[in-house]
């Protein structure tokens, strides 16, 4: 009998993998997948709509999971993402944020290093990313499609993947603030070499489910810190607000009246959502366009500083010296000779 497990264990583990066609996560991005390019163990897919683009990697680790990393530069990818019957999301964010509805008002954010879990059973999720930044690892579960053998395997490995289904679908998420635990099993995921990718993924991900067999969840509720969607909605329109109107120079006490939100409320709320500070966000944003413009080399070093709110061009070329590293001037010569 142990020879048989063994066998079936080995047969799953260390048996071959082939891309497949009809991945069943990819229905959690909805209409933004546009195209498609495979290699031996994966498949990448292009996504594109009005709030920007990413791309995502797709590998099916054993029957039922599949892992994928996302590399996102876009608002949203998903708005109108379905129910799926008997299926777990588990996401990790490496860098930027992404938002966690619970229920329709109230929200949670991902910032760098987090694990949530969900339940896509009965309940519709969205993925958005607030900084249109995002950086991270899906695993999702679906329990239909694991095969018999596999659950013998995990059954053999002390795997409870019953348990894990059960508190997934508990609450709308479970958010693990980051540790060293998490962190140490994804962060090698980024630097592990081609040929061992997908057997290091199994193990990665067999690993990752043992911790959650003895994972207390309970315990990581009070870590969450929830906005409203009234807060929500106000602290977009402020950060679109400036945002568009980056050439000036609002107080804090200026943008609490103008959006009827209290400057306390407007400061924790921001940080909350965006992951830093208001002034030191749009300040990132406007080096951010100036390290844009200067790769285009239309504008003079004076121009771009004054497109961006800065009127006094030394301090323009200070703030920019501490973000990148070196003057503007440094960085269009780089800029050019590269080009050449």
């Amino acid at each position: 009998m142990m020879n048989n497990s063994y066998k079936v264990a080995g047969a799953i583990l260390f048996g071959t993998s082939t891309v497949h066609n009809d991945f069943s996560s990819i229905d959690l991005y909805g209409s933004a997948v546009q195209k498609k390019t495979e290699n031996a163990i994966c498949s990448v897919f292009h996504l594109e709509n009005e709030s920007g683009t990413g791309n995502i990697a797709v590998y099916q680790a054993f029957p039922g999971m599949e892992l994928i990393y996302n590399d996102m530069h876009m608002e949203y990818c998903n708005k109108t993402q379905n129910p799926q019957k008997g299926v777990i999301e588990i996401n990790y964010c490496r860098e930027g944020r992404c938002e966690c509805a619970f229920g329709e008002r109230s929200y949670c954010y991902m910032s760098v290093g987090d694990l949530s879990i969900c339940s896509l059973q009965g309940r519709t999720h969205t993925s958005e990313f607030p900084t249109s930044h995002y950086h991270g690892i899906t695993v999702t579960i679906d329990y239909n499609g694991i095969t018999d053998e596999m659950k013998r395997v995990l059954e053999l490995l002390s795997v409870n993947l019953a348990r894990i289904m059960e508190f997934a679908e508990k609450q709308d998420f479970y958010m693990v603030r980051a540790n060293e635990t998490v962190q140490h099993i994804f962060s090698e995921l980024y630097i592990v070499q081609d040929h061992i990718k997908l057997s290091y993924i199994r193990i990665k991900l067999l690993e990752l489910l043992l911790i959650l067999t003895e994972m207390e969840f309970d315990s990581y509720k009070t870590n969450y810190i929830y906005f409203s969607k009234a807060q929500r909605d106000c602290i977009r329109d402020v950060h679109d607000f400036i945002v568009e109107n980056v050439t000036e120079h609002y107080t804090i006490e200026e943008l609490s009246e103008r959006f009827k939100i209290s400057s306390t409320s407007m400061k924790q709320c921001f940080k909350g959502i965006y992951g830093t500070p208001i002034y030191a966000y749009l300040r990132t944003y406007r080096l951010q366009i100036a390290e844009k413009l200067l790769r285009e080399g239309k504008a003079s070093i004076g121009e771009i500083a004054t497109q961006i709110g800065y009127t006094n061009p030394n301090k323009f070329t200070s703030a920019f010296r501490t973000e990148y590293g070196m003057s503007p001037t440094e960085y269009k010569k780089n800029v050019q000779m590269d080009r050449n």
